[in-house]
Parts: structure tokens; C-alpha cells; sequence
């Protein structure tokens, strides 16, 4: 089958606020056009001179059928990267700029035509000065935009007084769902016979269209806090879906014994936590029988604060390498007992359900650890396919320009596959473990943040 890439070519969005064309400001005639063409494009595109890869985009741009308000505020929302021009105090400017700063806490880079003073809302923000009639000026606001924009993405101070004045403030947005589950195949340069792959859609749909089992993902992994507390099952993640899935529930779909959640308990021994990125393996409850899965690893990669909520841990990409490397130990386990090893895992985007941070640089880490994790030990795992879960079009996206960023080719002209069929829904819709099984014994897996 013929790849099926998203509309939008892979990148990280820059979103361009901006009034279009020749405007008068108090005498002086500007070309926002060039200004346009000949600083800010040039400024975020040479971004990919430090492996950054930014595409540029203004509304005028955009050949979308549809209402122009609304995808304005999608691609604001969006934008990891915002630059807003504020000369000529122009409104339609300012409401976009109030909404990027209510959306995002950073990064907003703004700019003006020098001489242009800062409004009184605005009076203690940072501004970059253009000339656009001077090659020296033009040249150096090239050079702040790229730093602003450098800068503020390697920072965590927010530049949005919105952001700023009510700490805590979470926005998210459960639009760009997909429901086709498909999958996009990625091979790392250097692990021959190994397989990155991408697979949309909701992880409720994943394994059910496939009779092959080879073609089936044995292990799923479940994003845990550090007190391995699985979430409530009516939250939003996939702990809480993975426990609903693995229990034993009667003919109305209520649980009748909490199946993965118990075992996980038992596995604590009446230990109030693990360390930050540690594994513990559990069986799959009645997924082996619904998804033909075998086993479930719950991975430590947030933790608690009474009062503030779930904070992800430090170097989360290292849950990868250590999930990983419990499937390679479990394969051996396996071998001994005469059962086939484990070929292939699911693992979602870890610490994404909320907060501010870049999804592709989450991306771009924990791909980067599965990477080398199977170029390192191409030569001994058993694992053939590492499988990233993509539910929304901002998380391919995401993973689509990690991948592209990190130089990890696609596997070939046949890498965007169905990979599920299950009903309207889908209709292709140092490490270290705790009680690992003996013998192998099939089992489960999923992600999910805690109660």
C-alpha cells in the first residue's frame, strides 16, 4: 500500500501573526510581505542548521477549505514556535497574540519595526528591532529571531504574562483524534532486521484485526507514577484503559475482579514506591484473550505531589531503555520454558498528558533511546518492531518530524499499512524490574499516569 503522510509536510510549526501586504504606520509605508520573505522565514528556517526543522506559515498561506478563524486558532494553538510582528498596533495582531499567549506559555518571539514603542499591556516584554531597509539590520534581526527562538526552547521560563500570572494553568485540547489505526514503519540505520514504527488510533483498537501472530504486539506498556497506583478507569489514559480492558468483568461490562491492578499490588509487596524509571511486569488480565497480548509493563515516569498534582520524572526517556531491556530479559525467559520470545512492544509518548513541554522533543528523546537501543544490541534482542503510539495527528506529527530530525529513514514505499479493523472506530483503525514471571507466562501491558 502506497504511504499515507499527513496534509501538512513534517515539521515543527512556526505560526506567523503578522498584517499582510503594504501598511501605512504614522508616515512610514511598510512591506510586511518582505518583511516577511526576507527576515522571519529566513531567521526560523535556518534553524535547521542545528537539526531544528521548522516549517513557516502564515494564514495567507493556507489553502484549506473551511472557516479562516478556526484554523487560525488551531495553527496557534499548534505552533511550537509563534512570531507576531506588533508594528502598526495593528488588532486583528493583538487578538491573536492574546489568544496565543492563553494557549501557550512559550515560545512567543515578538517583533517590530524599529522605533515602534510597546503598548502598556505588552510594555515589559522583550521585542526584536528589524530595519528591513538596512542588510546590516535585517541580518542581525535574522540572527535574535533564530536565538529568541533557540533560546526559548531549550528554557522553561514562560514569556506569556497569561501563563505567568495564574501558575498551574493547564491547557489541552482532545481534537485531531484519529480513528484509522495504521501503521508507518521507520528503520534505524544500524539495527538490521529492526523496525520503528508509528501506529495511530486508539491503543483499544491495536492487535484486532490481525490472525498472524507475528503480526501482533505482544507487549504493552502502561506510563505509571512512582507508587504504581494504575489510574481510575473512567480517567483519560492508557492506564486507566489497559485496567478496564484487563479485568474480568460480566455480560454488562462491569468489573468483576480488577485482574492487572490486583497483580500489580501484589507485585509491590507493600511497597509504598519504586525508584523513577523502574519496570514492573505484570500479566495481560483478559487482554490475551480480546488483544492477544502477552504481557503488560508498567513503567515508573511520573510522580506525585500532594496538592500539585503528577510531574514527570527526570530523563523519562530512560523508562524506554529500561522497558526495552525487561522485554529482552522476559524473551530469555521464555526461550528457557520452551515458548516463543517476545518480538515486538507498544510504548505511548511518555509525560504528554499535560503541561507545556514540546511534544516533539519528548519525541525526539524517546525515539532516540529506542534508536539506540536497537542499534547497541542489534546483534542479541529479540525484539523485531518497537511500536510508538500516535492517538492524535499531534502526536504523529510529533514523532513523524522526531524521526525525520534524528535522521531515521522510512522503511520503504510500503510503510503505511491498515493495522486494524475494528468496527466504525478504526476502520484500519540502569534498568531494572520488579517480580518479573517465571517461564514467561503470557501476559499484558499499557500506560497511564495514576489515580
Amino acid at each position: 500500500m502506497a504511504n499515507e503522510e499527513p496534509n501538512d509536510e513534517p515539521g515543527r510549526l512556526c505560526f506567523v501573526i503578522m498584517p499582510f501586504g503594504e501598511k501605512d504606520d504614522h508616515g512610514t509605508l511598510i512591506d510586511f510581505d518582505a518583511v516577511y520573505g526576507k527576515i522571519i522565514k529566513p531567521a526560523v528556517e535556518a534553524l535547521a542548521t542545528d537539526g531544528i526543522h521548522f516549517r513557516c506559515l502564515r494564514c495567507d498561506e493556507v489553502e484549506q477549505a473551511g472557516l479562516i478563524h478556526e484554523r487560525m486558532i488551531n495553527y496557534i494553538f499548534d505552533a511550537e514556535v509563534a512570531v507576531v510582528d506588533i508594528s502598526t498596533a495593528n488588532p486583528n495582531v493583538f487578538y491573536e497574540l492574546g489568544v496565543r499567549h492563553a494557549l501557550r506559555d512559550r515560545v512567543t518571539v515578538l517583533i517590530r519595526r524599529e522605533g515602534t514603542r510597546n503598548p502598556f499591556n505588552i510594555a515589559g516584554m522583550n521585542s526584536i528591532d528589524y530595519d528591513a531597509s538596512d542588510p546590516e539590520k535585517i541580518a542581525q534581526a535574522r540572527s535574535m529571531i533564530g536565538s529568541f527562538i533557540r533560546n526559548g526552547m531549550l528554557s522553561s521560563t514562560r514569556d506569556s504574562l497569561v501563563h505567568a500570572a495564574v501558575p498551574g494553568l493547564e491547557i489541552s485540547s482532545r481534537q485531531g483524534s484519529i480513528a484509522a489505526s495504521r501503521i508507518f514503519r521507520y528503520t534505524p540505520a544500524h539495527a538490521h532486521g529492526r523496525e520503528i514504527r508509528l501506529i495511530t488510533g486508539n491503543l483499544r483498537n491495536v492487535n484486532l484485526n490481525s490472525g498472524a501472530a507475528d503480526d501482533q504486539i505482544d507487549i504493552w506498556v502502561s506510563s505509571e507514577n512512582i507508587n504504581m497506583q494504575m489510574a481510575r478507569i473512567f480517567d483519560a489514559s492508557i492506564s486507566a484503559l489497559i485496567r478496564y480492558l484487563g479485568a474480568r468483568r460480566d455480560d454488562v461490562g462491569d468489573i468483576v475482579e480488577d485482574t492487572i491492578a490486583d497483580e500489580l499490588r501484589a507485585k509491590m509487596r507493600g511497597r509504598q514506591q519504586v525508584n523513577p524509571g523502574m519496570v514492573v511486569s505484570t500479566g495481560s488480565g483478559s487482554l490475551a484473550d480480546s488483544h492477544h497480548v502477552r504481557r503488560i509493563f508498567h513503567v515508573a515516569s511520573v510522580y506525585g505531589v500532594i496538592g500539585g498534582g503528577y510531574h514527570p520524572i527526570a530523563q523519562v526517556e530512560q523508562c524506554i531503555t529500561a522497558a526495552l531491556l525487561q522485554a529482552d530479559r522476559e524473551s530469555a525467559w521464555a526461550e528457557k520454558a520452551g515458548e516463543r520470545p517476545y518480538r515486538s512492544i507498544v510504548l505511548p509518548l511518555l509525560t504528554t498528558g499535560s503541561g507545556s513541554g514540546s511534544l516533539v522533543d519528548n519525541a525526539r528523546k524517546q525515539l532516540d533511546a529506542a534508536r539506540n537501543y536497537l542499534e547497541a544490541r542489534a546483534a542479541v534482542t529479540r525484539l523485531e518492531r518497537v511500536y510508538f503510539l500516535a492517538p492524535t495527528k499531534r502526536h504523529l506529527s510529533a514523532l513523524q518530524v522526531a524521526l525525520a530530525e534524528l535522521g531515521i529513514g522510512k522503511a520503504g514505499a510500503d510503510d503505511a499499512a491498515p493495522a486494524t479493523a475494528a468496527g466504525d472506530a478504526a476502520s484500519t483503525d540502569s534498568a531494572r524490574a520488579v517480580d518479573a514471571p517465571s517461564g514467561g507466562a503470557p501476559g499484558n501491558g499499557a500506560c497511564g499516569a495514576g489515580p
